[in-house]
């Protein structure tokens, strides 16, 4: 009987910054399972990228082809063929939709072919993958969705490949109609979660630079907790209202396998989303204009607060300069006591 896979993607910020926490984070879920690995663009990548779909000047160029040149040269790897076809690209300044496309690939296509020879330097055998070459999708250019049905018969040839090596494909991107299509915001979650419902994996794990999800934005409410075990349908909910930590999409595919986020600097798992969890509420936020929205998911009414009562949560609108504080102080107000702690061997379990 094969054993059953795991899939772990690593976010820009693993790529660029925590490196080699990522490589010795491979090497050890290999002892107990076939991998395939996931990675975004490094980090800021994406964001140069998109500035040179909007402005194809020189400079622009030579910074991301420095960036990773210099990463490349330490490790051995070949990028030369993937800056030549850039410069290329970039010469045709275009400016429709297939072209940023094309363009904003890069990002994933070098972060492949780096991350590969890196576990290569480590003995492990392995071999990137562009996802364009397995995922079929629909939709239109800048928010593609994943075909499953299209890309069920090239990602099973996916985990054949991981009984002997270590696939390492692109995240974000894949194949529409024969051109390159991105799957927009939170696109490189959104394929492993894809990879990981096709592949029947027994866990999907997101590394990135924070734990996993908390109470409220930590960026924005220094008080928040975060939370280690959270049910897929509040987390879908959260998600569709406002949450930053997960998109939809990535939630959705999944079905019962366990989807748990950590952070990969220390290998700190933080919070598994699956069938069960605490009851814990979650404060997310959108902001609309001049105005912002926050929701309270797992609770239909604030005392003190005028607002919507929705289906499992309560939805506040503030004027956008007063969201801060309005996040600090319904958190205050919400939680007055820690979530259920845990150590985070017990995620490991899920593994």
């Amino acid at each position: 009987m094969v054993e059953k896979l795991s899939v772990v993607k690593f976010g820009g910020s693993s790529v660029r910054d925590s490196f080699w926490s990522a490589l010795e984070l491979v090497d050890y879920l290999l002892e107990g399972s076939r991998l395939v690995v996931v990675v975004s663009a490094l980090r800021g990548v994406t964001e140069k990228l998109l500035e040179l779909s909007e402005r194809p000047e020189w400079e622009l160029f030579e910074s991301i082809a420095l960036e990773h040149s210099r990463i490349a040269d330490k490790l051995g790897a070949e990028v030369k063929p993937l800056l030549d076809e850039l410069e290329k690209a970039i010469k045709e300044n275009r400016h429709d939709p297939e072209w940023k496309d094309y363009i904003l690939s890069f990002g994933e296509r070098f972060s492949a072919v780096l991350f590969a020879k890196a576990l290569e330097n480590e003995g492990i055998p392995t071999i990137p993958i562009d996802a364009r070459e397995i995922l079929t999708l629909r939709g239109s250019f800048g928010n593609a969705e994943i075909d499953f049905s299209a890309s069920l018969p090239r990602v099973r040839k996916l985990g054949e490949l991981a009984e002997k090596a270590v696939p390492v494909v692109t995240g974000f991107i894949g194949n529409l109609n024969g051109k390159t299509a991105t799957l927009g915001r939170g696109g490189s979650d959104y394929t492993a979660s894809a990879l990981g419902a096709m592949l029947d994996a027994k866990g999907v794990l997101i590394m990135s630079d924070v734990k996993g999800i908390y109470t409220a934005d930590p960026r924005l409410v220094p008080e928040a907790r975060l939370i280690h075990f959270l049910s897929r349908e509040r987390a879908l909910l959260a998600a569709k209202l406002g949450m930053k930590a997960l998109h939809p999409r990535t939630i959705e595919p999944l079905g019962s396998i366990p989807l748990i986020l950590g952070r990969t600097e220390d290998w700190r798992l933080g919070t598994l989303v699956s069938d069960f969890g605490d009851d814990w509420p979650i404060i997310v936020h959108r902001v609309e204009g001049e105005r912002a929205r926050i929701s309270i998911v797992g609770v239909e009414e604030l005392p003190g607060w005028k607002g919507v009562k929705g289906n499992g949560y309560f939805s506040i609108a503030v004027e956008r300069e007063e969201l801060v504080p309005a996040l600090r102080e319904i958190h205050g107000v919400v939680f007055d006591e820690d979530p259920r702690s845990c150590h985070h061997s017990e995620l490991w379990a899920r593994v």
